[in-house]
């Protein structure tokens, strides 16, 4: 890693994370690391959009050193639009609400303190100290370009692409105002399971990977170029990189971040009551042990809406999220891309 004096670091902070707690600690962040000699440059804003295109500006020109996050999954999202399939490195200073990537990782969380202490040991040791982890590369042409508008229908997620009941309970949870931190989530799934009804989908896996334990269960049908397909109603897809979504829920509970494969988490056609105890076990991620949940590790997976998804009556499929954020409706491609990420994360201590 070059030198802190000739690449600086770029910080985004998101304004409203934590309840505030990230405007807070985004000072302590700045001070910190100008104090330990490193060139800072502030490039938060007013808006997402206009963080995200300032970030990706001084990405392009080569000026950063890192790009510091200072917020929940939604800033590692945003950062990871700008950083990855680069060589520039990202670090996350994790006081969000959410914080799933930043524990997947082993950071500390909640503390900004402790963050910044984790981000200089990365810091002080050069390349040992940045990770390669894997990132979802996401494509569809209904996606929502990712802020400030970037060309192309593509999008990076670090996490997790959901497409099922946990994409319709984030996007219930998003529009609520109340109540705050993850009690909005419980609040949201509850209205959503009130409602809810399987949904028909259409699953092509490419680079399915042997099973390493009991068999998934799904009657995949193979294809051309090696793909397998499923075709059946289901209440949850969810297409993880790592473990965790929703600030703890452990959708994919043996996802790793540094595989290369994608967990791809199938609850097939599952009844309104099915699905109610179905889905307070994810988060010690014992769904797992359900009959009619299902693990299919891939390297890519197209998730389209199945035959009977515009069927007169039918639920309209709820849009897909990745990383707590919109990306937008099916069908749309998730694939596994090794390395391309690089997180600032320090080394284990001999």
């Amino acid at each position: 890693m070059p030198p802190p004096a000739a690449c600086p670091l770029g910080v985004v902070v998101n304004p409203t994370a934590g309840k505030g707690r990230a405007v807070r600690a985004g000072v302590v962040v700045v001070d910190t690391l100008r104090a330990a000699g490193h060139g800072v440059c502030d490039l938060s804003a007013g808006s997402a959009e206009l963080a995200l295109g300032r970030a990706r500006d001084a990405v392009d020109r080569g000026e950063l050193g890192a790009l510091v996050v200072v917020g929940g999954d939604g800033m590692v999202h945003l950062g990871a639009q700008a950083v990855a399939g680069t060589t520039v490195p990202l670090g996350v200073v994790a006081v969000g609400t959410g914080n799933d990537f930043a524990c997947t990782l082993g950071l500390p969380v909640g503390d900004p303190g402790a963050g910044c202490q984790a981000l200089r040991a990365a810091l002080d040791a050069g390349r040992h100290g940045v990770r390669p982890v894997d990132a979802a590369h996401v494509s569809g042409p209904g996606l929502t370009p990712a802020p400030p508008g970037a060309a192309g229908r593509v999008r990076w997620v670090a996490g997790a692409v959901s497409a099922g009941l946990d994409a319709a309970v984030n996007a219930r949870a998003n529009a609520m105002l109340r109540p705050r931190g993850s009690a909005r989530y419980t609040l949201a799934a509850v209205r959503e399971l009130l409602g809810y009804r399987p949904w028909s989908y259409r699953l092509t896996f490419d680079g399915v990977a042997p099973a390493e334990g009991p068999p998934h269960g799904l009657h995949l049908r193979p294809g051309p170029a090696g793909t397998a397909t499923w075709t059946g109603r289901a209440a949850l897809v969810t297409a993880a990189n790592g473990p965790r979504i929703g600030g703890g829920i452990r959708v994919a509970p043996h996802a790793r971040v540094d595989d290369g494969y994608l967990d791809v988490v199938v609850a097939t056609d599952l009844s309104r009551p099915g699905a109610a105890a179905v889905f307070p076990s994810m988060f010690a991620g014992a769904h797992l042990r359900a009959r009619k949940v299902h693990v299919v590790r891939a390297r890519a997976v197209t998730v389209e809406p199945g035959p009977d998804a515009w069927a007169s009556g039918e639920r309209a499929l709820p849009a897909a999220y990745g990383d707590g954020e919109r990306l937008g409706p099916l069908p749309l491609r998730v694939e596994a891309r090794a390395g391309a990420l690089r997180v600032l994360v320090p080394p284990p201590a001999a």
